[in-house]
């Protein structure tokens, strides 16, 4: 009968684990921490938004290498699509309801109760749990031709020995919960090639774009400007006055130029970021470019569903009535208060009309917060390393070693996306690793 081992008990990992007993292998998970699914329980807010009905899911997810990695996505997921991954946990004992149109959430509203499902299902397939087994190197056996067991997969109090591995240990996201990135060091130290590995779905610090194009970094004038004077503040530093608020707004990135993604929906302007869900699903693209050298801009349309030429006649109609009125008053009733400033400062500097400097809000992209902001990672293992059907490295000299999740260089947007991802290549590697 096959060993397996799987190595991290993040979603994917249990999930690996999952399907290789279903599979008829004896599975053994090691877990580096003190209990599994530590990241599982923040997802979702708390809640866990487990998989995502978005008919195009496939097209959702990016990579360095994106036509290999479409192959494999579009394989991992038609092995466990999104049906599969509802129809498990229901079976398992665990109701769904959609929210947001396509959005998939456990009825109770909570990740724990994720967890214990999993947990539950773990147990009635014997897996063998072992916690505060941290890997420390996967090598070949050079034991004599019959010993069965290919692998020795060590930590620093054991030694285990596998037919095959699955290496689950996800990314460098959140390390708070115990993500430290160990993965890419395993892989790396079996010889595949890593990505360089950067932060994923969190807030783009931005800058305020000055007239001699220089970038201004936003909250560096509320240390020089005097307390308490609000309009010194705002003249220092435009974006000051706008953290706080809440807007839906188009949002562009240019990279060098060109355009290269583009979301609509609610921003956040904090005191040194932009944050929201919409900025979080396009820093993907930020963090990338600005990898690349890139100079990345942000267009923000802060009137999204008003079309340029109903602006212009709009402001045009509203200064004939209102003659004499301030561009601050004018803009009362267009954008949020403490938006104002900025736009102002914006269309003065930009010498654009007032309507396209607000169909047009510029900002320069400076930097991506931590990896402990990050819900993901964008990154890692090369998808050219692995099998794109059973997740199988392809090298000849690692047959029996698979990989998962966010070990693998792919990341989907905030949605769900991402632990559709982990479920439907858990499921897979553990599925083809059990096999015979």
């Amino acid at each position: 009968m096959k060993q397996v081992i799987v190595i991290g008990g993040g979603a994917s990992g249990i999930m690996a684990a999952i399907a290789s007993a279903q599979g008829g292998a004896v599975t053994t998970l090691l877990e580096a921490g003190p209990k599994p699914g530590r990241k599982l329980l923040l997802t979702g807010n708390g809640r866990c938004n487990l998989t995502n009905l978005d008919p195009q899911i496939t097209s959702v997810y990016a990579s360095s290498n994106w036509d290999e990695a479409q192959l494999m996505i579009r394989s991992v997921l038609e092995q466990f699509p999104v049906k599969d991954t509802i129809a498990f946990f229901e079976k398992a004992g665990l109701l769904t309801a959609v929210e947001h149109g396509s959005y998939v959430y456990p009825v109770t509203g909570q990740s724990a109760s994720v967890l214990d499902v999993l947990l539950r299902v773990m147990q009635s397939l014997d897996i063998k749990v072992k916690y505060h087994e941290e890997v420390i190197a996967i090598e070949k056996n050079e034991a004599s031709e019959e010993e069965s067991a290919r692998w020795n997969v060590r930590t620093k109090t054991w030694t285990y020995h596998a037919d095959c591995v699955i290496l689950s240990c996800g990314s460098r996201a959140v390390p708070s919960t115990g993500s430290n990135g160990n993965g890419y060091e395993l892989s790396r130290m079996l010889g595949l090639d890593v990505t360089d590995v950067l932060p994923g779905l969190t807030a783009v610090s931005c800058a305020f774009l000055q007239p001699d194009t220089k970038a201004y970094i936003p909250g560096a004038g509320r240390k020089n400007s005097p307390a308490g004077n609000a309009e010194s503040q705002a003249s220092q530093d435009p974006l000051s006055a706008a953290s706080g608020t809440r807007t839906t707004a188009l949002v562009k990135v240019y990279a060098d130029g060109k355009a290269i993604a583009s979301e609509k929906g609610q921003v956040q302007f904090t005191l040194n970021d932009l944050s929201g869900v919409v900025v979080f699903n396009l820093s993907r693209s930020v963090v990338r470019a600005l990898h690349a050298g890139c100079e990345v801009m942000l267009s923000l349309d802060l009137l999204p569903d008003l079309p340029l030429s109903r602006l212009e006649k709009l402001i045009r109609s509203l200064l004939e009535r209102f003659q004499g009125i301030t561009t601050r008053k004018l803009l009362a009733g267009l954008v949020p208060s403490r938006l104002i400033p900025a736009v102002i400062a914006w269309h003065e500097q930009s010498g654009m009309s007032l309507a396209e400097a607000l169909k047009d809000f510029r900002l320069q992209a400076i930097r991506l917060r931590r990896f402990d902001s990050a819900q993901v990672c964008v990154g890692g293992v090369k998808v050219t390393e692995l099998d794109p059907d059973t997740l199988e490295c392809l090298s000849e000299d690692l047959k029996g070693i698979y990989l998962t999740g966010e070990l693998i260089d792919v990341d989907g947007p905030c949605g769900g996306y991402n632990l559709q991802w982990a479920w439907s290549s858990g499921y897979t590697a553990g599925t083809h690793a059990a096999k015979e």
